[in-house]
């Protein structure tokens, strides 16, 4: 979690190149952190990946607990098949992963 400019940052391992909706056509993805489930959600964030372009931001103003910390696992709900099937190696990043739950 970094702060700067009074707006408070939590990057992801995951980058625009994994999830290009948010980028290309303003697409909302409910974020949570599943480390901190039964803790309140009382802190807006911004996400955002590690490729450092303006439009690797996964969402702004994220209610997430305040207790936000490095090695949290956040997961980014909705994702679906045009998620990985938009995809990219752009800046040498692997694709990502694929998991098929079965409900």
């Amino acid at each position: 979690m970094v702060e700067k400019d009074g707006v408070r940052r939590v990057g992801l391992d995951a980058g625009m190149n994994a999830l290009l909706r948010p980028a290309l056509y303003d697409a909302w993805h409910d974020i949570a952190n599943l480390a901190r489930l039964e803790e309140a959600r009382d802190v807006d964030f911004s996400v955002v990946g590690p490729i450092c372009e303006s439009s690797d931001v996964f969402a702004q103003r994220v209610k997430l607990p305040s207790t936000t910390a490095p090695g949290d696992v956040m997961l980014i709900a909705d994702a679906g098949a045009y998620g990985f099937s938009m995809a990219s190696t752009y800046n040498l990043r692997a694709l990502p992963r694929e998991a098929v739950l079965d409900a």
